[in-house]
C-alpha cells in the first residue's frame, strides 16, 4: 500500500525543509509514500476529495486562510484524516484543540520529533505493530516492538532484551538499530550503547530508569534534563492519546 501525504506552507524554505524530511523517513523504512505539496490552503482543496490522503501536515499561519481554517474544510470531508498542525508557538495550539488534531510540530522543529509523529501515525494506519529482525540462537525471528524492554550494545554485538524475560540478538549494528528504533517514539537513548522501551519504564528513580522487567539503566550525564523531559513529555502524550 502507498500512503499519500500532504504538506500545506505558504513559506517555501520551510515546505521544502519538511518534504525532504518526510521523503528521508519513509525510505528509511522501505514504505511507499507520495507526498503532496502546496504553498496555500486554496490550493490543496483544489485538489482535495474524501480518503485522498491519510496524513495532512498544516501550518497555521498562512496568508490566504490559517491551517486551523483549513483543517475546519477537510473535516467536513474527511474525518480519519490525521491532522498535525506546524506552528511557531505553542500558545495556537489551544486554538486548533477543537479540530482534534492528531499532533502538532513546533517550529523549528527537530528531525526526530518529526519521526516520532511519522511513526506513530504508520502504527494508527497500518493497524499493525512494526517489528525487527533479531535472531534466537541459530533461527531468524522478528520482534515487535512491544515485546522489546531494552537494546544493549555488546561489543560488536546488539542485545534485546524481552518483556518474557528472554534476550536475542539484532542483526544489525547498534547505530543502525538506534537509527530504526528511535524513530518510534517510545525509544530513548538513555545512555551510550542502551535504548530503553519508554512503555516499560516502571519509574524514574532521580537519575535511573527502573524497568518492569528489574533491569535498571543511569541516565547519561550529559543533557540529562533534555531525557528527563523527552520522558516526562512521552508520559503526557501517552496519557493524552489513551495508550495503555
Amino acid at each position: 500500500m502507498e500512503w499519500r501525504i500532504a504538506i500545506v506552507d505558504d513559506l517555501k524554505m520551510d515546505r521544502e525543509r519538511l518534504q525532504k524530511d518526510v521523503v528521508k523517513w519513509y525510505a528509511q523504512q522501505e514504505i511507499d509514500a507520495t507526498i503532496s505539496v502546496y504553498d496555500s490552503g486554496a490550493a490543496m482543496l483544489r485538489e482535495f476529495s474524501k480518503d485522498r490522503f491519510q496524513i495532512a501536515f498544516l501550518d497555521i499561519r498562512m496568508d490566504d486562510m490559517t491551517g486551523i481554517q483549513l483543517a475546519e474544510q477537510l473535516r467536513k470531508e474527511d474525518t480519519n484524516l490525521l491532522i498535525c498542525f506546524l506552528t511557531t508557538s505553542r500558545e495556537y495550539a489551544f486554538d486548533a484543540f477543537p479540530i482534534h488534531p492528531f499532533d502538532y510540530l513546533i517550529k523549528p522543529y527537530k528531525e526526530e520529533q518529526l519521526n516520532h509523529v511519522l511513526a506513530e501515525a504508520q502504527r494508527v494506519l497500518s493497524g499493525s505493530e512494526p517489528e525487527i529482525a533479531a535472531k534466537s540462537g541459530k533461527v531468524e525471528v522478528q520482534v515487535t516492538y512491544s515485546q522489546i524492554v531494552s537494546v544493549i550494545s555488546q561489543g560488536h554485538a546488539v542485545l534485546f532484551r524481552l518483556t518474557d524475560g528472554s534476550s536475542v540478538r539484532g542483526l544489525r549494528t547498534f547505530g543502525e538499530t538506534e537509527q530504526t528504533l528511535t524513530a518510534d517514539e517510545r525509544f530513548l537513548l538513555c545512555n551510550r550503547g542502551i535504548l530503553v522501551n519508554m512503555d516499560h519504564v516502571a519509574s524514574l528513580n532521580g537519575e535511573v530508569f527502573l524497568m518492569d522487567d528489574a533491569s535498571s539503566f543511569p541516565l547519561r550525564t550529559k543533557n540529562r534534563s533534555e531525557l528527563i523531559r523527552q520522558f516526562s513529555q512521552y508520559q503526557i502524550t501517552r496519557m493524552r492519546r489513551g495508550r495503555r
